[in-house]
Formats: structure tokens, sequence, C-alpha cells
């Protein structure tokens, strides 16, 4: 529902009108984008063939954006619009979640050709390597609607379930956008548990995405069946779609040989592949990765171990009980290890502000020892630690990426 007072002075024409167009209360669905607005209000100010806008929607998964400025109101529709995000919440609902603030400015025509600048901040952000394989629905191919009612066919075009002919093409939208997420961009799935921080520009167009940059490996660890790798290299960069392309690697030493666990592809479907120096087929290097010791000298359950290892990499399974306790309790990090004393190990790490990271293990022998990360820059960090044995330590780490 809109509110208008409005004034036509002189040669009826577009130009001759003047007043207001006010909102509240306005609910949008926008299912191409998976976004939805809860409650849009604000004014339009008509004058001189174009639209002055303030608006504010408050969006349904959470977060704020602030639309302000002028749109010609004459076709090819020039705006030089200003919009803030306060934390807005933007999910797939499948394979990314996170928070965004900042200022995004959107110039020229709005019919086609305008230009999306600004610089976006993202708050905690959780990447997930899906466990299922497949789509959770199908879709019917070739599937006719017979009378189809008219309010039926208009659900399923504004779904984007009915692709139009249009007249023209519209032209591309230029992309100059930079996220900036200095930590707190977690993937999870499949045995991985990482944190990584970066910075990254989206250039290019709507139609071709360039981005430049990345977001790279801060801490993570690898878990298979109890075995555990901690992370040598980690990355995840955009290739013009919003399914992140992840390469994580995870090395350690077992006997004799070098084995490399390499996770690499979309997020939505990433491949995991063992490799080993000297070289052995892969289920030889899993065998020697868990057991330590080549398939034909293993038993029977840990045969059967081995079959739930490889469910677990390729997706069958879903059994992470660590994981779902580190959500439902608001950790960053959760981990349950064991001692070379064969003691169980408990840590749990988590910010208590955006530039403090603790952590803090206890073990079943009654040890216990509390770790703090300050961040002072983007590349100096002060490390802490102090344990109930007496012993402690502080240090400065500089690291700097080229």
């Amino acid at each position: 529902t809109a509110q208008y007072d409005l004034r036509l002075t002189g040669a009826p024409s577009l130009g001759a009108l003047s007043g207001t167009l006010t909102t509240t209360g306005t609910r949008i669905a926008l299912p191409a984008t998976g976004l939805a607005v809860d409650d849009l209000s604000g004014t339009a100010t008509l004058g001189q063939s174009r639209a002055q806008t303030d608006f504010t929607a408050r969006m349904r998964d959470g977060g704020q954006i602030r639309i302000t400025g002028p749109v010609n109101l004459t076709p090819g529709f020039n705006g030089d619009l200003a919009v803030g995000l306060s934390g807005l919440v933007l999910s797939d609902q499948l394979i990314y979640t996170t928070t965004a603030n900042g200022d995004v400015t959107l110039s020229g025509p709005l019919a086609g050709g305008a230009r999306i600048g600004g610089a976006v901040t993202l708050g905690e952000t959780n990447i997930r390597i899906p466990s299922g394989l497949g789509p959770a629905s199908v879709t019917l191919p070739d599937l006719r609607h017979v009378n189809e009612p008219p309010e039926v066919r208009a659900t399923r075009q504004r779904a984007g379930l009915i692709v139009t002919e249009t007249g023209g093409q519209t032209r591309p939208f230029g992309l100059d956008l930079f996220l900036s997420a200095p930590n707190r961009i977690f993937v999870r799935g499949r045995g991985l548990d990482a944190e990584l921080g970066g910075r990254l520009r989206i250039a290019g167009t709507t139609d071709a995405v360039a981005p430049d940059g990345f977001f790279e490996l801060i801490r993570g660890r690898f878990d298979i069946l109890g075995t555990r790798l901690d992370l040598t290299q980690g990355r995840v960069t955009m290739q013009g779609s919003l399914d992140p392309y992840l390469r994580f690697v995870a090395e350690t030493q077992t006997g004799d040989i070098t084995v490399q666990v390499i996770i690499e592809g979309l997020a939505s479907a990433p491949e995991i592949t063992f490799t080993s120096d000297p070289f052995l087929p892969e289920e030889e290097v899993i065998a020697r990765l868990i057991f330590g010791r080549g398939l034909d000298n293993i038993s029977a359950f840990q045969a059967a171990q081995l079959a739930s290892a490889v469910a677990t990499l390729s997706g069958n399974s879903d059994n992470d009980i660590v994981g779902r306790l580190r959500g439902a309790v608001g950790l960053s990090d959760l981990d349950v290890t064991q001692t070379e004393e064969g003691d169980t190990e408990v840590s749990a790490g988590g910010y208590i502000s955006d530039r403090v990271y603790t952590e803090i293990t206890a073990d079943s022998a009654g040890r216990q020892q509390i770790n703090l990360n300050l961040d002072l820059t983007g590349s100096l960090t002060a490390k802490g630690s102090a344990s109930n044995d007496g012993s402690s330590g502080i240090g400065i780490f500089f690291e700097k990426d080229y």
C-alpha cells in the first residue's frame, strides 16, 4: 500500500509532475536472489522527471538495507544510488551463510550498463561442504500444464520457472567491489575444519565476473576416522559464481612415506584425493594413513572402518557429533583428541572480540592451558599462553603475504 501527494503543473507531461510517494510495511519476494524483504518503508520525491529515493528495507533473514539517491524516470533510468548494508544476512540455505556490512554504489543506466562499486566487510562466514550426493529436489522434464489457471502461471513465472522471450538484450552491469574478511571464514564438512581470511576484488561484469584475490588459511585440520592432519595449505576463491572454489592440502609422515590429502573443487562437490611419496595406490595410502600399515595387514574390523572413512569422504554420511556440539554452544572451534600418553584432550576456541581469539585446552589428566591471539595489525599478532603447571609463554609474530 502506498500513499501519494502529487501535483501536475502546466501541460501534462512527466516533467510537470511533482510530489511524494510513501510506503510502509511493504513485503517483497525476490526468488531469483533468494532474498525477501519483510518491511520496506520510505519516500520517493518526484520532480523534474526524476525521483529522489530514501528507503529502508528490513530483510527476512536478518539485517537492513538503506537506499538513497536520485533516479531519472526517462528511458535508460539513470541513477546514482547509495546502498548501505547493516548486518545483512546472505545465504543460499545450503553452501554458505554470511553477514555483510558496508556501502555499495549503483550509478548509471539502471535498465542496463550501470556500474556497481563499493566495499563490503564480511562477518562470520560459514561455508559448508555438503555431506549428501545430488540435489535435495528434482525437476520433471517436459512437464505440460493443462488448463493452468492464470494465478498458477503467474506464481511459476515469479519463481523463475518459466523462461520468457525478451525484446532486447539487457546490457550487463559493471563490477568494482571489494570484499574484506580478515578472519572468521569457516569451511567445514567431510572431516575438514578450517578458518581463513583475506581480501577479494570483484571486477568484470555481471555476465563475466572477474574476481581477483582469495581467502587464505589461518588455521585448520583434517580428520579421517580419528586420524588428524594439520592443514599446510588452504585457499578459497570465487570463479564467477556464488559457489566458492576450494583447495586445501594436509600432509603427514606415516612410516617411510609422506602422505598428502588434497581437497579441491567447488564447495558444492569437492574432490578428495590421496597421494604419497613414494607413490602408492590410493587405497593403500588411506590404509597407511589410518592404520599405519598396508591393506594386506589390516583386520576385517579395520577394513570396515576404512569403508566408513571412504563413505564419509565421498559424502554418504554425516556423523560429525563434535561439529554439531560446537554449533550448539556457539564456539568457533571445538576439538577432541588423544594425547601421546593416551589421555583425552578437549580444546575450545572462540572470538571474544573482533581482534582477540582465545583457546582453552584441558585433558583427562587435569592439565589445562589457555592461549590468546591478539591481532595488532593485519600482519602483526601477539600470542600468549599459560597453563596450570606454571609454564607460560608470549611472542610477537609477523606474517606477510606476497
